[in-house]
């Protein structure tokens, strides 16, 4: 088996942490690391609830439009169509969405809250509330602001 090189008496200490400086200036780094944070937050609260983002957003989605046609949420959310197809089958069998043909269209699917779904929503908005107000704990309600602005614009570049 090999043995671990040993350093050299002149040879530079390891640091403890690593010097992120060559990646200070770039935004996905940063986007990624906010967005973790993001999930990390919102995982506590939802959690206990077996709520995750993604369901929240669906939950929250359907609420502000009732019978929405499934292609139609998948393209809003930005998710393919197949993995919500998985998403909506666990919250139809938990019991939170109805799903129902459109009439006069049997290929399209419309999407609609129930009375238990409503329930957990008003939960899990009270978990993402607080969340969202750890997040921008250390924001002005001006930086707050501009930070959604910003966002916004990128993710529609």
């Amino acid at each position: 088996m090999a043995q671990p090189r040993r350093l050299s008496a002149d040879a530079r200490p390891v640091p403890e942490q690593p010097d992120l400086s060559p990646l200070d200036d770039k935004l996905g780094f940063w986007l990624r690391l906010a967005q973790q944070a993001s999930f990390d937050a919102l995982h506590r609260g939802l959690g206990p609830l077996g709520l995750t983002p993604g369901r929240l957003g669906v939950l929250l989605m359907l609420e502000a439009n009732p019978d929405i046609r499934q292609a139609l949420l998948a393209e809003a959310l930005h998710i393919k169509p197949s993995n919500l197809t998985v998403l909506l089958a666990a919250l139809e069998q938990d019991g939170l969405i109805r799903r129902t043909e459109e009439e006069g269209n049997r290929r399209a699917n419309c999407l609609r809250l129930t009375a238990a779904g409503r329930a957990l929503l008003r939960q899990g908005e009270a978990a993402e509330a607080e969340a969202e107000r750890q997040l921008a704990q250390g924001l002005s309600p001006a930086e707050r602001a501009a930070l959604l602005a910003a966002l916004r614009r990128i993710a529609e570049a």
